[in-house]
């Protein structure tokens, strides 16, 4: 593996920083939370009629952000996430979800899986050689006429800082629904744009988290081109 390869994030968080980020923000992860609330109702607006929706969360924890999903509408819950000590916690609080230990750059689920895909909060921890990645194996999986849902911190210009808990791992913030509108295939539904603490808007951009919806639409991606146009 050379250098550029190298995947220091997702194997410490594979290996032990899953488990400890779970055990760190347990209580916090099963307690009411302005985010939770505004998350869990703009993905019941957004996904409207559609009947017991197939929605994955990616970084999911224990499940408690789905849980609370479906407690509002009917779904089939999917999560996963790298904490084998978090999926088993929410294996035993939520059987009905089908929670998976894992990462975003190798989803173990079919082509055109899902009607909703859901970026909780882990996007800013993805090694960069293995960001697009992540992209690609959401878009692998999600159904055309599907919703993608981002929830990660909004700053004003894209930032890194040490990783608090770690030494050698990094935060990486950024607006990464624009990774997947740069493909004319996904149009940006809704932003909304909190303090991650209050529910209310921030003017810290290092304070600031959003949830981003965008909806792919394949039929529509593209207008035909005139004829006798250059190819």
């Amino acid at each position: 593996m050379t250098n550029a390869e190298r995947t220091p994030q997702r194997d410490e968080f594979l290996a032990s920083e899953g488990d400890s980020w779970f055990e760190r923000n347990a209580p916090m992860l099963a307690a009411p939370s302005p985010m939770r609330t505004l998350v869990v109702s703009r993905l019941v607006a957004s996904l409207g009629g559609r009947q017991r929706a197939a929605v994955l969360e990616i970084g999911c924890g224990r499940g408690d952000n789905l849980h609370a999903l479906g407690q509002s509408r009917g779904i089939s819950g999917h999560g996963i996430d790298p904490s084998a000590k978090a999926i088993e916690a929410g294996r035993a609080a939520y059987p009905q979800l089908e929670l998976r230990q894992g990462t975003a750059d190798t989803l173990p689920f079919e082509d055109a899986s899902f009607d909703l895909v859901w970026f909780g909060f882990c996007l800013y921890l993805v090694d960069r050689p293995l960001l697009q990645r992540a992209v690609a194996e959401a878009d692998r999986v999600l159904r055309d006429g599907g919703l993608l849902a981002i929830v990660d911190f909004d700053p004003d210009v894209p930032s890194i800082r040490p990783y608090h808990h770690r030494a050698g791992l990094s935060s990486y913030k950024m607006d990464y629904s624009r990774l997947f509108l740069a493909n004319p295939a996904y149009v940006l539904a809704e932003k909304n744009s909190t303090s991650h603490e209050t529910g209310l808007w921030s003017a810290d951009p290092q304070d600031r988290v959003a949830l981003t919806i965008c909806r792919k639409d394949l039929a529509h991606a593209y207008r035909q081109a005139p004829a006798g146009g250059v190819l």
